[in-house]
């Protein structure tokens, strides 16, 4: 304590040693916040000059990656070979899990090929791990069946996840295509044409949905590129899987050649949208007491029974029954 003190004192008396200490205090903290703002300093510049020169203001990350380049690593490699064991014979049969891998999210040729080498993979992995188990306790008929049965499951893995992947992204454009609906209302209120309707909405509803965002610039991609227009429409709801968006193709290419009110049209259906939504939502929530009964009845029920009827039972035990037996 005294040293403290002394130290203190010393520190008030002398000027010029407090000074100096504070003096070396800040240069070293500016020295290090000038370090850090060299390394740390973002270019504030570069946005406001793509901007000028009317380039993409978006980042690298951002942008859409609609088409995805062919692989040429050690998974292509080993894919390619495997693929063809489970390919299905038939063209409906390719041309339709090509739809569903499209629906899904995955573009590109080598995901078709990636999704079968999967397949192949798994069937043949999980029996081949049980029967490495089993090399080191006895291989019977039983070990048998269970290597088939694991092959059977393993065939169908990918089957399941990919599933997954195409009913969670089809909920996202579902969830996501009312506010879209609305957008391309006000951009036909604004005097847009129908391509630039889908660029422009392309772009604001890529915050809220990736996916959504995708079809609407890989359709625009279509229609510049020299697709007609109604088989680029086609395109997009074939891609999407969504009756939603089914409904809205076949509303646009009805407009197109009736020639009615496209901005009418869009209102209707955006508005009929948003009731389904809201009446989805609805039923959801009134599901939501019958799917509670299960946890309660095995999980909640059991607890409370056992807090309430607990003391009591205790309490019977101990003092009525030696009662009741004469003890």
């Amino acid at each position: 304590m005294e040293a403290i003190l002394s130290y203190w004192y010393r520190f008030f008396s002398e000027s010029d040693y407090a000074t100096i200490l504070i003096l070396t205090f800040l240069a070293v903290s500016s020295f290090a916040v000038a370090i850090a703002g060299i390394f740390l300093r973002k270019d504030v510049l570069a946005p406001r000059l793509s901007k000028l020169l009317n380039k993409e203001t978006m980042g690298s990350s951002a942008l859409p990656a609609l088409f995805q380049n062919e692989s040429l690593g050690f998974m292509a490699k080993v894919a390619n070979p495997l693929h063809k064991i489970a390919a299905p014979g038939e063209e409906g049969a390719r041309k339709k899990l090509r739809h569903k891998l499209l629906q899904a999210g995955f573009r590109s040729k080598q995901a078709y090929r990636n999704y079968l080498a999967a397949k192949v993979f798994c069937g043949l992995i999980l029996p081949a791990g049980y029967l490495l188990n089993a090399m080191f306790y006895s291989i019977n008929i039983k070990a048998f069946n269970i290597c088939l049965i694991l092959a059977f499951l393993g065939f169908f893995i990918p089957n399941i996840i990919l599933l997954q992947l195409l009913q969670k992204r089809q909920m996202r454009i579902t969830r996501a295509f009312p506010d879209a609906l609305d957008l391309m209302v006000v951009c036909v209120e604004a005097g847009l044409g129908l391509d630039m309707i889908f660029k422009r909405v392309g772009n604001e509803i890529r915050s809220l949905c990736k996916d959504l965002s995708d079809e609407y610039y890989l359709t625009n991609l279509e229609v510049r590129a020299g697709i007609p227009r109604d088989e680029s429409l086609k395109n997009m709801a074939i891609r999407t899987g969504v009756p939603e968006i089914a409904n809205l193709i076949t509303i646009l290419i009805q407009t197109n050649k009736l020639g009615t009110s496209l901005a009418r049209t869009l209102r209707v259906h955006a508005d009929s949208m948003r009731t389904k939504r809201r009446q989805l939502a609805e039923e959801r929530a009134a599901k939501t007491p019958v799917k509670l009964v299960f946890p309660l009845v095995c999980f909640i029920f059991p607890a409370m029974f056992v807090v309430l009827v607990g003391p009591a039972a205790i309490r019977i035990a101990k003092v009525l029954l030696p009662t009741l037996s004469g003890q």
